[in-house]
């Protein structure tokens, strides 16, 4: 899938209907957007996902309040306000235009939100745009399933939620799904239950030494079958062993810091003492030496 461009009109705080924006392609085909918080960078991102799955990033939210505010306010009361936005990507030499709407109706109090409508149009070779022969959410879901939009369309303040350790299993299921290699797995999975529906068959009508061959090889499928399920208990505790020895790390290192800090805290204290003493020693200096000398102001008082 690349993404072309994309229309917005009354979405969130896209007032009336935008400008078509277009994305960068070729060498330079990267689109910086810029902007201050509450300009719409968010929104601008969950257009995207609303437009193709109708869902939306943790940090959107008022997921359904979609309509802008201004032009709720500026319509008639009881008149729809219709909110949409219109994406125009490519797939394997087909050019799509993605289309949802909604609308919401003023009333006196309260503001009713309808339900949002998907379409989805492909260009034929004279230039018509026509409607898709399957249903729009099939196609979409061929080209990028809904699991994985999230790692496609996500806000970069979050990215940290992605890439957690806790979700590697599920990059890893994400990432064969994309490539298409669950649908291998799933291949196979098949092959053997035709493998054994075969080897059913074979039990009742095949000879002596055919039915000892299928029982020898039953039972080392059933051994290897405990040596994986063995195989994967031992990966779990693998993973607890590893994320406890992560654990122990963060606490080694907690704990050297305040290792450091007692230390400081003690050079500190020794620093403290030293200081109290040499007061101590300035101020008995200072009394001994108005013990001894003091009188001499007074005799030159006495001398005058």
């Amino acid at each position: 899938m690349k993404l072309i461009s994309i229309i917005l009109c009354n979405f969130r705080q896209f007032y009336g209907k935008s400008p078509e924006i277009k994305l960068a392609c070729g060498e330079q085909n990267t689109t910086v957007i810029h902007g201050n918080n509450g300009a719409g960078k968010t929104a601008l991102m969950n257009a995207f996902t609303w437009v193709l799955y109708e869902k939306f990033s943790a940090a959107f939210a008022a997921t359904e309040q979609l309509v802008n505010k201004r032009a709720l306010a500026e319509a008639e009361m009881g008149k729809a306000v219709a909110c949409w936005a219109e994406i125009v990507f490519e797939h394997d030499s087909n050019h799509y235009k993605a289309y949802r709407a909604c609308r919401a109706y003023k009333n006196e109090n309260t503001v009713e939100y309808g339900n949002s409508e998907l379409s989805l149009t492909v260009a034929k070779d004279d230039g018509r745009w026509m409607p898709t022969a399957q249903h729009p959410d099939d196609i979409i879901g061929r080209i990028l399933p809904e699991s994985l939009h999230k790692y496609f369309f996500f806000d970069g303040e979050r990215i940290e939620q992605i890439v957690r350790y806790d979700k590697k299993a599920e990059i890893a299921e994400a990432t064969k799904e994309l490539l298409g290699v669950e649908v291998l797995n799933r291949s196979i999975r098949h092959l053997g239950d035709a493998k054994k529906s075969l080897e059913t068959d074979l039990k009742i009508v095949g000879n002596a030494e055919s039915k000892k061959l299928l029982t020898e090889q039953d039972k080392c499928e059933l051994e290897i079958e405990k040596l994986s399920m063995r195989q994967v208990e031992i990966d779990g505790e693998l993973a607890s062993q590893g994320e406890l020895k992560r654990a122990i790390s963060g606490s080694l290192l907690e704990l050297s810091g305040a290792g450091d800090l007692q230390k400081l805290r003690d050079e500190l204290e020794m620093q403290k003492t030293l200081f109290k003493q040499q007061i101590l020693q300035a101020t008995d200096a200072r009394k001994r030496a108005i013990s001894l000398r003091g009188y001499g102001v007074f005799l030159l008082d006495a001398a005058a």
